[in-house]
């Protein structure tokens, strides 16, 4: 992220074209299709219980639904690369119209290699072993990094040759990480293909969560991938350039605790499937308490140094993306509760509970965005994607002290007390350096902003790791589990 993206903000109105594409094509890679998260709920179940068998056909069955709307989103993408501008407004030269062409019909073409992504994240995710498909993107990522310094070098600007790049090598990546679960768990892929087709019973007993899951996913794109879209369509792409470097962040946020909490996900699912309540709720306890600060301080840290950021990062022409950033950091403030609080939900099978909190977040966002665009443009974005967030986790903190049988003077104290000077000291310091940090777009530069804020969040962290029992206790624990291997 911070690599690429100076040299791609370089020409704002390009750059806000790639930001459109590069939306859907990170909504493919993460989006929950209905029957993904259903399925992988009860693979994971199987696999708890020893059956391989059903766990395959459980796999092949949710990938085969996977297909349909993949084979369906790649047509509307090869339609959509015809006519560029339906899709983004302010297509003004030739060379845009052929570069949102060119990325479009890229990204229509390459989409078939969501289905290996989702298909490997299952089958190493069930089993708690999605480090080995980060390790494969890690190094898949490296090579899409060198890779800037040739499509963006001196009087040089291929960013179609980039996106073309970049999604060849996600392809190439996805080959070698499925050869590697052929060869560590002996998996039969023979069996796995022959499942990828309709299964009826596997339909009816995944169909309640499923449908569930899907109208969640058709909540998810209206609340979190149509705002680019909207934006190129009605504010212009030089707008969705601005938005985007906010987009970016909150992106990267969701990647990484997408990654980080997983895990758990699965972990749920294994309790429910061997019908362990009491394990499942000290384990969601504890996966709470342990996380929060992990998830605040970088947020509060990225908030108040967003302008230093912005500046040494992409330049001066983004610096109205500073307000952008700070609203759009703060969606993921309270992911320490929504997301295990959400996975425990699905494991549960709270199906009447999620549907209430997929309506509840695109109507608080779109209805603001109507009533306030025309007064506060693309930061009526930023400000209502937030408080929609915020305004659901209001409902998954209720459900969680009924769940935990706390109070709030309990879940405070609890969760937020043994943060509180850690906190406050972040916010002091932070505040107290800010304004000396340099302010022109450079490398350098960018390397001293974030020098300085890793300090303060690393001493952050080690006044935490005293004032907080629990947490030195979580963290000495797993300090001893990584010198024991």
């Amino acid at each position: 992220m911070f690599v690429v993206i100076p040299y791609l903000t370089s020409d704002p109105i390009t750059y806000g074209i790639y930001s459109v594409c590069i939306s859907f094509s990170i909504f493919l890679a993460y989006a929950d299709l209905g029957f993904m998260g259903a399925g992988q709920k009860y693979a994971a179940e199987y696999f708890a219980r020893g059956n391989k068998k059903e766990e395959i056909k459980v796999i092949g069955f949710t990938n085969f639904v996977l297909l349909v709307f993949l084979s369906l989103f790649s047509i509307v993408f090869f339609i959509l690369s015809q006519k560029p501008e339906l899709l983004v407004k302010g297509i003004n030269t030739v060379n845009q119209h052929y570069i949102a062409s060119s990325l479009l019909l890229i990204l229509a073409i390459f989409t078939p290699t969501t289905l290996l992504q989702r298909l490997l994240q299952m089958i190493f995710g069930i089993r708690m072993e999605d480090f080995i498909i980060q390790r494969t993107n890690i190094i898949a990522s490296i090579f899409k990094i060198i890779s800037v310094l040739w499509f963006f070098r001196e009087q040089n600007y291929d960013i179609v040759g980039y996106f073309l790049f970049t999604q060849i090598v996600n392809f190439i990546a996805a080959l070698i990480t499925l050869f590697i679960a052929r060869k560590r768990y002996n998996y039969d892929f023979k069996f796995l293909s022959h499942s990828i087709c309709f299964n009826r019973t596997i339909f009816d007993r995944t169909k309640g969560l499923a449908f569930t899951s899907l109208f969640m996913t058709f909540s998810w794109i209206l609340y979190y991938e149509l705002d680019s879209v909207a934006i190129g369509k009605f504010l212009g792409a030089n707008q969705v350039a601005i938005y985007s470097i906010g987009l970016t962040v909150l992106s990267f946020f969701r990647s990484v605790l997408g990654i980080f909490f997983s895990p758990f996900n699965i972990r749920f699912n294994h309790f429910v499937g061997s019908g362990n309540d009491e394990l499942l709720r000290s384990f969601y306890l504890q996966v709470i308490t342990i996380l929060a600060p992990v998830v605040i301080f970088p947020i509060i840290a990225i908030a108040i140094f967003a302008k230093p950021i912005v500046l040494a990062w992409v330049g001066i022409n983004y610096l109205d993306s500073v307000e952008v950033i700070q609203f759009l950091v703060f969606c993921n403030v309270f992911a320490f509760v929504t997301y295990p609080t959400s996975s425990l939900l699905i494991a549960k099978e709270r199906q009447k509970t999620l549907y209430f909190v997929s309506v509840l977040l695109p109507f608080i966002f779109w209805s603001g965005i109507a009533l306030t665009i025309s007064a506060l443009g693309i930061n009526s974005f930023a400000i209502f994607k937030l408080v929609a967030f915020v305004s659901s986790a209001f409902v998954f903190y209720k459900l969680m002290i009924d769940y935990l049988n706390l109070n709030i003077l309990e879940s405070l104290q609890n969760i937020f007390s043994p943060m509180l000077f850690p906190v406050l000291f972040l916010i002091f310091i932070s505040f107290l350096v800010r304004d000396y940090l340099p302010e022109e777009k450079s490398k350098i530069n960018l390397l001293s902003v974030a020098a300085v804020m890793s300090v303060i969040l690393v001493v952050s962290f080690v006044i935490q790791y005293f004032v907080s029992e629990s947490w030195r206790l979580q963290v000495s624990k797993t300090l001893g589990l990584f010198k024991s291997k």
